[in-house]
């Protein structure tokens, strides 16, 4: 394995209810992690109740589509409810815009987008002329709804969270700066960095995925890479490359 980030700090960026998974990867490298949370996930501005009506009834549609391990996250117990009540002849069949929301869910997904793009769920979508439920965040674009409804589905969009920015205390700032590596794991991460950051970054930045670079692309932030998946692992050993270049 690669030691390349072994004595390096490194900041994350992501919520504090996230971080966890990250850092301990990171930490098992040898890295020195900075957490500079600049983003939470939060409740829709009606408390979840449009999402929570929606969801009880779930069945009613012929898929139900998750974008994400958030969207997921609240998904996942109207679901274990519907199972623990015998009701699971009555599930629509399920998509996942990744490995790590199909798990989240916590049943079998018939499809599985790969790597874990909106744009790559919505190409591998089927046809038809039934009912879609997408759960998405509020900063989701219409890609996957817009794509469903070309191929025939009647589409319906519920917001199950909301993504907030969170400003850095003076105390994180220093070190955030001054640390080896930033790793960017979302678009919203990216703007939040420019919003409390600007186009100042640590040496070496590595973005998630394509949608993560071409936000931090339009606001000025300079890539050192782009992970090939968009997985956590990814994006660390894409780092541990980069700075095994340095």
């Amino acid at each position: 394995m690669s030691n390349a980030l072994d004595g390096r700090s490194v900041v994350i960026t992501r919520s504090l209810s996230q971080n966890e998974s990250l850092r301990r990867l990171l930490e098992a490298r040898g890295a020195s992690v900075v957490e500079v949370p600049l983003i939470a996930i939060a409740e829709p501005d009606d408390e979840g109740r449009e999402r929570d009506e929606v969801l009880q009834r779930f069945h009613e549609f012929d898929w139900l589509v998750v974008t994400s391990p958030n969207g997921a996250d609240r998904v996942a117990p109207f679901l274990a409810a519907a199972r623990a009540a015998g009701d699971e002849t009555r599930f629509p069949q399920v998509a996942a815009v990744g490995e790590a929301t199909a798990r989240s869910l916590g049943v079998t997904a018939e499809l599985v987008a790969e790597p874990a793009r909106a744009d790559v769920l919505a190409g591998a979508f089927p046809e038809g002329n039934g009912t879609v439920l997408v759960v998405q965040g509020n900063l989701a674009d219409e890609t996957v709804a817009e794509a469903l409804a070309t191929k025939g589905w009647t589409v319906t969009r519920v917001v199950a969270y909301q993504t907030v920015q969170l400003r850095p205390t003076e105390e994180m700032k220093a070190p955030a700066l001054s640390a080896d590596v930033l790793l960017l794991a979302s678009g919203s991460a990216a703007t939040a960095w420019f919003e409390s950051f600007g186009t100042s970054t640590p040496p070496c930045v590595v973005a998630i995925g394509p949608s993560t670079a071409k936000v931090a692309n339009a606001v000025g932030i300079d890539l050192s890479a782009v992970a090939d998946e968009q997985t956590l692992e990814s994006m660390i050993s894409t780092a541990e490359r980069v700075l095994g270049q340095f």
